[in-house]
């Protein structure tokens, strides 16, 4: 790790004898998320997080792709100097995991398990209107997807891009669908770090081919010309499993989903070290 910078990887199980999987954060900074996903691989599977720069509120937000990326392949290799490594991530944490495989295959190392989960294929934009991200973000702590929120959806009718943050989190607050502590000051705290997320992830460019293979994972109900990963990888592998972006993560979705993490893991485990047997 670089001088004055801390580990961005956080454990989400109790140790096991498998090699690690490593989960990234989505668009909110957090991987407590995945937890779900230790529950369902068994008590033998160890499962890591990365956890954003910034999401403790001290630090600050990473300024672009790359940075993030690297931030948190050197927490990768302080912890497990050399691979195989094992990949996922979730919306953005798909695009970082991705970029993440890029460089350690381009040192050397082996990213035999890359699963992108309904991550959309980076493609720059200029700006993203206020009152269109504020909404996606509210509901995107929620866990929920548009259409589904109506009760908030009719609190923060009539703002716009010209509303001052407090007014859209007051709406937020007086909808009734976020619980108590989850009040202005935390929303607003929260908000910092979605938007550095949203920047950085709107400004990036997929620069060269990831040289192994990427299993994307795209919910029933997510737009699938978003999530087309095919000419960005050396070999793809697409499963669609049932919900949306949110619910996937839920019920059968998340049995589909763990059932191809699981598949992919053993696979992983029964090709040969280069140069050895199994």
């Amino acid at each position: 790790m670089a001088d004055g910078q801390e580990s961005t990887l956080v454990p989400l199980s109790e140790p096991g004898s498998l090699p690690p999987l490593y989960c990234v954060h989505p668009v909110s900074g957090s991987p407590y998320g995945y937890s779900v996903l230790t529950r369902t691989l068994g008590a033998d599977q160890p499962v890591f997080g990365f956890e954003a720069p910034g999401f403790d509120g001290i630090g600050e937000p990473a300024a672009d792709m790359a940075e993030l990326a690297e931030r948190h392949v050197a927490s990768l290799r302080a912890a497990r100097p050399h691979g195989p490594y094992h990949l996922l991530g979730w919306s953005l944490g798909g695009v970082v995991a991705y970029e993440m495989a890029r460089r350690l295959t381009a040192a050397g190392e082996r990213v035999p398990v890359l699963v992108l989960v309904d991550s959309p294929v980076p493609e720059p934009i200029e700006s993203w209107p206020l009152s269109s991200m504020l909404p996606h973000f509210l509901r995107d702590l929620l866990g929920l997807t548009a259409g589904r929120t109506p009760e908030l959806d009719a609190a923060l009718a009539g703002l716009g891009d010209d509303s001052p943050l407090v007014e859209w989190f007051a709406a937020a607050e007086r909808s009734g669908q976020f619980p108590e502590e989850l009040d202005a000051e935390f929303l607003e705290e929260r908000f910092t770090l979605f938007e550095a997320h949203v920047s950085l992830l709107m400004r990036h460019r997929i620069e060269a081919v990831h040289q192994g293979t990427l299993i994307s994972v795209m919910a029933a109900e997510s737009d699938p010309a978003e999530t087309r990963w095919g000419p960005l990888a050396t070999r793809v592998e697409e499963h669609t499993v049932p919900g949306d972006h949110h619910s996937m993560w839920t019920g059968e979705g998340l049995a589909a989903l763990s059932a191809v993490v699981a598949a992919a893991l053993r696979a992983a485990r029964a090709e040969p070290e280069e140069g050895g047997t199994v």
